[in-house]
């Protein structure tokens, strides 16, 4: 859901356009940016047997990590670091429907949370959700960066990357 994630981070700017862009985006993936690592430490081990991102992925770490990052932006002011929140939190509702396995409450917790984990490496359903999510997101995006005055030219290319991104998620 790479693309979505991006709408995700651009859509919010367009609600808080003090908010740096870089902020917003690395937030909407910070729980994936933070999975890398942890797997290569072994902490989110990722074998055919087992996939474990609860470190990561889970709800009360999704809250955990927002909120560290939301203060590293406070000085910046109580609006920046509320989008910056909202912008890591957008990660688990996005991934919440199509994410590989079920989000966990926290980590190692019996009870997950998902609408339909997705079966195998691509699934249309999936990607059709995807789909949508974006255009909702990039939608707003743009009517809301059209009320901010934000250049045409700016937001027309962030919506060709966008799709471009969900277009090659095919492949």
């Amino acid at each position: 859901m790479y693309a979505a994630h991006f709408a995700a981070g651009l859509a919010i700017k367009s609600y808080t356009p003090s908010a740096p862009a870089w902020v917003l985006l690395t937030g909407a993936f910070l729980p994936d940016l933070l999975w890398i690592p942890f797997a290569r430490a072994g902490l989110e081990p990722v074998r055919p047997d087992i996939f474990f991102d609860d470190w990561s992925h889970s709800l009360l770490m999704v809250i955990v990590w927002a909120t560290i990052y939301a203060a590293l932006f406070w000085k910046l002011g109580r609006p920046v670091a509320l989008a910056a929140w909202i912008s890591v939190c957008s990660h688990f509702l996005l991934d919440f429907p199509i994410h590989p396995k079920f989000l966990a409450l926290y980590p190692h917790a019996s009870l997950h949370l998902g609408i339909v984990a997705s079966q195998g490496r691509f699934s249309l359903r999936n990607w059709l959700v995807e789909v949508c999510v974006t255009l909702v997101l990039g939608t707003l995006y743009v009517a809301r960066s059209k009320k901010n005055g934000l250049a045409g030219n700016l937001c027309a290319a962030s919506v060709v990357l966008i799709a471009g991104l969900q277009l090659l998620s095919l492949l």
